[in-house]
């Protein structure tokens, strides 16, 4: 097989939509050990103005499918959480071959996904900043297992009311994923946690499909896999 995955196809959502939360979606009660329901997002999102700069790292995950619809994409970005644009780049995993595909991308909705052709695996270690100067975007993503970097720079007149770590899934449904853990994740270089962010849980009909942990060290959480 080539190093060089083939390309995720097409699919009929963005990896990175801004986040649709289901209809009555709230805070859960009290005492349940869960987050907000966050629908097919789940991590971690600030909410402010002006944000100039998130970045985090990761290890890719051994992703089992459970069936040729689950999609997952780990991305960090501005924008997204109640507000219409996304600048964010990360990894997504697609199943729609039967098996895990991992390939590296960047996106700024409402323009479509861009992916890049370098190689990724599971065990790799990601790390992803994406800063802002006025309307200019850099996005940088590196692949510091396999020793690759890729550093796109965009513009977009944009709202820069939040900023992200999450895991998403644009079909609702995930792949067995185990637990994937942001570390060092900071906002505008200060700890998430100094910014109070809204932790999520994805969800689908069939109840919630992985939870997020409360914060280590102010810069560190982990999402754990329960079911799809």
């Amino acid at each position: 097989m080539s190093d060089r995955p083939p390309a995720l196809p097409p699919r009929s959502t963005h990896v990175g939509t801004p986040l649709r939360r289901p209809a009555g979606s709230t805070a859960l009660t009290r005492g349940t050990g869960y987050n907000i329901n966050g629908g097919n997002w789940s991590g971690m999102a600030a909410q402010g103005s002006g944000f100039t700069s998130t970045s985090t790292s990761w290890v890719e995950p051994s992703v089992t499918c459970n069936s040729s619809n689950d999609l997952m994409a780990t991305w960090v970005g501005i924008d997204g959480y109640g507000s219409s644009s996304v600048e964010q780049t990360g990894v997504a995993t697609d199943c729609s071959s039967g098996s895990p595909v991992d390939q590296a991308w960047y996106e700024m909705f409402p323009a479509n996904p861009v992916h890049y052709g370098n190689s990724v695996r599971a065990g790799d270690t990601i790390t992803a900043p994406v800063t802002r100067s006025g309307t200019r975007y850099t996005l940088k993503l590196s692949d510091l297992t396999q020793g690759w970097s890729k550093t796109t720079r965009k513009s977009l007149n944009a709202a820069n009311a939040s900023a992200e770590f999450i895991i998403e899934s644009p079909t609702g449904a995930y792949p067995r994923f185990g637990t994937v853990s942001f570390t060092d994740a900071k906002i505008n270089g200060s700890p998430v946690g100094s910014y109070g962010p809204i932790a999520m849980d994805a969800s689908n009909s069939s109840g919630y499909e992985d939870h997020t942990s409360g914060l280590s060290g102010g810069t560190s959480f982990s999402i754990y896999y329960l079911h799809e």
